[in-house]
């Protein structure tokens, strides 16, 4: 990707993030969005098809940087920083049950590395794993809601240790 078609996205990232901190996403318009970008709308639709297209490329940009590594350690951090760095776009996120893929892509590589660790313990049989593992992941999920809610006073690697040593204390 050239430097001018990079600045392009980042522009329209960082506008997308300040009309959300006012409205919903099915309230923003193209028009309202390229107004706030100072760019024009064939500048916009050269890169997205529409609000939806641009939401979900960046939910799949996060997606890839918070779930970059294949290490858990790293992820408990990485996941809440990026969530803490891109706070309007998760508001908006959880706000509106746009949740749906990416709760599903999370859960599935979480649930893969965790039942590698665990299983290799001998702590869980099979049911007894997923049953916890759905307990522990949608909770986790209702803490990080709240902590967006909140204003995410803490710090990432504050509410990652603390969600890491729940779960932790539970699969031991």
């Amino acid at each position: 990707m050239d430097r001018r078609t990079a600045y392009t996205k980042m522009v329209i990232k960082e506008s997308l993030y300040k009309l959300l901190e006012k409205k919903h996403l099915p309230q923003i318009t193209v028009k309202e969005l390229c107004q706030e970008a100072d760019i024009n709308r064939a500048t916009f639709y050269r890169n997205y098809q529409d609000i939806y297209d641009l939401f979900e490329k960046l939910e799949d940009e996060l997606t890839r940087t918070a779930f970059g590594s294949d290490d858990l350690e790293t992820d408990r951090y990485k996941l809440l920083e990026v969530i803490y760095e891109n706070q309007p776009f998760y508001r908006e996120f959880f706000d509106s049950h746009l949740e749906s893929r990416y709760v599903r892509q999370t859960m599935e590589k979480a649930y893969t590395q965790m039942k590698e660790i665990l299983m290799q313990r001998g702590t869980y049989d099979q049911k007894t794993f997923s049953v916890a593992y759905q307990y522990n992941y949608y909770g986790a999920v209702g803490v990080i809601k709240e902590w967006l809610d909140g204003g995410c006073r803490e710090k990432p690697h504050e509410l990652g240790d603390v969600l890491y040593s729940i779960v932790e204390k539970q699969y031991q």
